[in-house]
Parts: C-alpha cells; sequence; structure tokens
C-alpha cells in the first residue's frame, strides 16, 4: 500500500508540472527590456493622435469620436458636424502627439496653409 500511495503522489506531481508547463506564458526574447541603474529611466511609447484637418476652414475631425472641432470667435467648439454653411474641403490626415492639436493651431496652420485664399488670388491676378 504504500508504494501504491507514493506512486499515486508521484503521478499527480508529474501531471501538475505538466499541467502549470502547457499554461505558463511564453515570452519572448524581444519583448523583454532590461534596465541596467537606478537612474536609466525607460523610455516612454509614444501615443500618437490621429486627426483629419481641413486647411481652408480650419477644422478638425477626430475619426475615434466622429467629433469635429473649428473655432467659432476665437473659442473652439465642437459637435457631430460642422454649423450649417460650411461645406469641408480638402483635407490632411495629422498624426500628432498632441491630444488637442487646436492648441498649437498656430503651428499647423504654418504647416498646412489655406489654399482657397490662394485660388482667390490667382483668380484675382489672371483678370
Amino acid at each position: 500500500m504504500n508504494r501504491l500511495n507514493k506512486l499515486w503522489l508521484c503521478g499527480i506531481a508529474i501531471a501538475g508540472i505538466a499541467g502549470f508547463a502547457a499554461t505558463a506564458t511564453r515570452v519572448s526574447a524581444d519583448s523583454i527590456v532590461i534596465h541596467i541603474g537606478a537612474d536609466v529611466a525607460p523610455t516612454p511609447t509614444p501615443v500618437v493622435y490621429h486627426y483629419m484637418y481641413y486647411p481652408d476652414e480650419e477644422a478638425y475631425y477626430v475619426p475615434e469620436t466622429h467629433i469635429y472641432w473649428w473655432a467659432d470667435h476665437g473659442t473652439w467648439v465642437s459637435g457631430p458636424a460642422m454649423p450649417a454653411g460650411i461645406v469641408l474641403g480638402a483635407s490632411v490626415k495629422l498624426d500628432v502627439d498632441a491630444q488637442e492639436p487646436w492648441r498649437h493651431h498656430d503651428a499647423i496652420v504654418k504647416h498646412y496653409p489655406h489654399h482657397k485664399q490662394d485660388e482667390k488670388h490667382n483668380r484675382n491676378r489672371d483678370h
């Protein structure tokens, strides 16, 4: 009987080890980052936010939330659609590290200038 108990306990131990090995999380060497030294901080993964920017209307669209943002007399407002009478023209895809790109609107306008003003200017020059 004593020998039977030892075999039974050995079988349970082997089954437990095999079960643990089968369910243990596998970690590849690519996913391990080792930081040596207390003064070395890990590099944070940058967060990227996606927007559509409409330079002629100076408006933004957030695809994830389906919300538009535009300036109304100097105040940024938002809504599920642009105000009546505003037709959106060409857009530019923005991938930025700022959650609210309109806070940096001056820099964005410099990078993506209006096209409507250029068209009006060219039409007036041609006549």
